[in-house]
């Protein structure tokens, strides 16, 4: 696994590009509210694939950590 580091030094977000190593990377995307998580499949004829999305705000970070889950 490599990780490549895209950094948008900006207001608006921060960019992290992490390659799966199995023709997958993911992006991980930091915003002023959250975190988002982007990733792709390798396409050889295209753009790559967007494979799904998930994605949370700062405050349901925090709530998820400190759940009870019994």
């Amino acid at each position: 696994m490599s990780i490549l580091y895209t950094e948008t030094l900006s207001d608006v977000d921060s960019r992290t590009e992490i390659d799966i190593g199995d023709g997958r990377h993911l992006w991980v995307i930091i915003t002023h509210e959250g975190v988002i998580m982007d990733l792709y499949g390798f396409q050889e004829d295209d753009d790559d694939l967007h494979l799904g999305t998930v994605g949370m705000m700062f405050d349901e970070w925090a709530d998820w950590i400190v759940a009870d889950d019994t």
